[in-house]
């Protein structure tokens, strides 16, 4: 996109999107400023010649400045914004500036739960069918650090965040997809209504010619399908759906033009495990409505997607025992859903930074967890929450924990680390949470 040549754009926030906002910024003839709130640390990647700003954020960092893209971590609230308003500088988001160079239609994935796996699945999908696409986003690769990577032939398949979409203009995806909404970071929003507001800004643009793919068994979003213009395409787990993809028995079917309903999958070929990776398949194939994916390329990419590291990732099988890795589970409701899809008996490791979440939402799934062991700072309010109704240990470590938990476990059961929690009171992310979780189930092979 031109119109960047010798702007003057601050980048406040610099992780890995911020980063690579500044990288496009001095490719495109920017002059970016970069700043982090971190007081100390070096800042790898930055454009040659840039040094960043470290330390609290001063208004002096907007003189002369154009525009400024913020990172997703930096709140609503924080003084940036008001003192941007103040400077007549707009303030937009790293998702928001890569769009505007982006030359391939955008197909974008919001919800609470199963983004990741969800996007992964329609690149999968994609790259079946003999499609160019790139999976970028909130899964881990900004956006800006790809989007010249195709042009109009391929397809930008986008995981966006609540925080992404706070600070979005022009952000204009062919296909849009909301997967569920479920109460999730209460430590950020002052009101759960809020948060679903943030989510919700991903259908205004959306017009007649575009897809909006929806949960049908999500009442919330249902009710988003009457508020846009967009060509409205459900799925749903649990009852058949005119005009969408659904579950039917142990079949995944999708209709058809003409009224007619394809068999593209049988549920048990699926090598993703679990209900909510069945939905996760559903909505893949909801949001390539339209662009005439053939059904086999469906169903040999969703045979092959094993799931991704973190999501109900198989670990290991130690004396009957089977442990996955659900560290991505970060609010009770994502903990539910990875679980009530489980036929075995299940002893849960959960606990962590709480965000607000409800910890009786546990007890919907009492039938299949016969045991929490308890990590973090979560571990009292997770006890006090199912108490009487499913047995607790309560652990000081990862490794603790999987012992407790192994020791709890007859075979054929399963060990699932599925937090209900943020990660940070004990680890860097959950990605670390889960590398910790694997390294500590294998030590206790090795016992």
């Amino acid at each position: 996109m031109k119109g960047y040549e010798g702007r003057t754009v601050l980048v406040f926030g610099l992780g890995r999107s911020g980063v690579a906002a500044a990288r496009m910024l001095a490719e495109a003839g920017a002059h970016p400023v970069c700043a982090d709130e971190r007081r100390s640390g070096a800042v790898p990647g930055l454009p040659d010649g840039i040094e960043p700003r470290l330390g609290p954020f001063a208004a002096d960092l907007l003189g002369g400045v154009d525009e400024v893209v913020v990172s997703p971590g930096v709140p609503g609230n924080h003084p940036l914004f008001a003192a941007a308003r103040a400077a007549g500088a707009p303030v937009i988001g790293e998702l928001e500036l890569a769009f505007r160079f982006s030359e391939a239609p955008v197909i974008a994935v919001t919800g609470t739960n199963g983004k990741s796996t969800t996007v992964s699945m329609i690149g999968a999908i994609l790259a079946e069918d003999g499609r160019r696409a790139i999976v970028a986003g909130n899964v881990g690769v900004p956006f800006s650090s790809v989007v010249r990577s195709i042009g109009p032939d391929g397809y930008f398949v986008i995981e966006v965040s609540s925080f992404q979409l706070e600070t979005v203009d022009r952000f204009h995806p062919r296909s849009a997809g909301m997967l569920n909404m479920t109460p999730d970071h209460l430590d950020r929003y002052a009101r759960l209504e809020d948060y679903y507001e943030a989510k919700e800004r991903i259908i205004e643009p959306l017009g007649p010619g575009d897809v909006f793919f929806y949960n049908a068994d999500d009442a919330r979003c249902a009710a988003l399908a009457g508020r846009t213009r967009a060509g409205a395409v459900p799925f749903s787990v649990s009852t058949p759906v005119p005009g969408g993809v659904f579950l039917e028995g142990r079949y995944l079917i999708r209709s058809m033009p003409g009224g007619t309903e394809e068999i593209f999958v049988d549920r048990r070929e699926l090598a993703a495990v679990g209900l909510h990776n069945v939905e996760n398949a559903l909505a893949a194939v909801a949001a390539l409505s339209g662009l005439g994916v053939r059904s086999h390329s469906c169903r040999r990419a969703l045979e092959q997607f094993r799931g991704l590291p973190h999501r109900m990732e198989r670990v290991a099988e130690i004396a009957g025992v089977t442990f996955y890795n659900d560290s991505k589970a970060t609010n009770v409701e994502a903990a539910v859903r990875s679980i009530e899809g489980l036929e075995a008996p299940v002893v849960l490791i959960a606990g962590g930074r709480d965000k607000g979440g409800d910890f009786t939402k546990l007890l919907g799934i009492s039938r299949i967890v016969r045991r929490i062991v308890t990590i973090g700072e979560a571990a009292g309010p997770i006890e006090e929450a199912v108490a009487g109704e499913i047995p607790c240990a309560r652990a000081g470590s990862m490794c603790e924990a999987v012992r407790e938990a192994a020791a709890s476990a007859a075979p054929g059961w399963l060990v699932v680390l599925s937090p209900a929690c943020a990660s940070f009171d004990m680890f860097e992310d959950f990605e670390h949470r889960g590398r910790e979780f694997r390294r500590c189930v294998e030590e206790e092979a090795r016992r």
